[in-house]
């Protein structure tokens, strides 16, 4: 997104706003990077998700993700065996606890959503207690 702004900005600075256009470059069926946490629109869906997931890591997990699966607050998105979407709210950089490598408990939360669910095309971020991407776009 940043490119596209630095490309639209340097047409307008060379005087080429009539030459210049927009062109998605975005491969059909890829994720789009998702730098904040998504509107949650079915919250107890999304707990229930969170609950699931947690357990799951719980019963399965290393040990790094089930330290790491304690800070899932939510489970936001759809997702099937072929495609879809989830985003991970947690309380990384917030909570009672601090965290003392915040990246690191995020890529393990992403690596422990990978072993839960599997699909042919899914991709999993996680966020921070602000809604921040901590890890986008991992695939599952």
């Amino acid at each position: 997104m940043r490119s596209a702004a630095v490309a639209l900005g340097a047409c307008v600075a060379i005087g080429l706003t009539g030459g210049c256009e927009w062109t998605d470059t975005t491969a059909q069926g890829t994720a789009t990077e998702q730098e904040t946490l998504p509107p949650d629109t079915d919250k107890a869906r999304s707990k229930e998700q969170a609950d699931d997931f947690r357990a799951w890591v719980d019963a399965h997990g290393t040990k790094e993700q089930k330290k790491a699966a304690s800070r899932v607050r939510r489970v936001i998105g759809e997702w099937d065996d072929k495609t879809g979407n989830a985003y991970v709210s947690t309380d990384i950089n917030g909570g009672t606890t601090p965290v003392k490598d915040p990246m690191a408990t995020a890529r393990a939360l992403a690596a422990a959503f990978d072993d839960w669910k599997d699909s042919k095309e899914g991709y999993v971020s996680v966020y921070d207690v602000f809604g921040n991407a901590l890890v986008t776009n991992e695939t599952f």
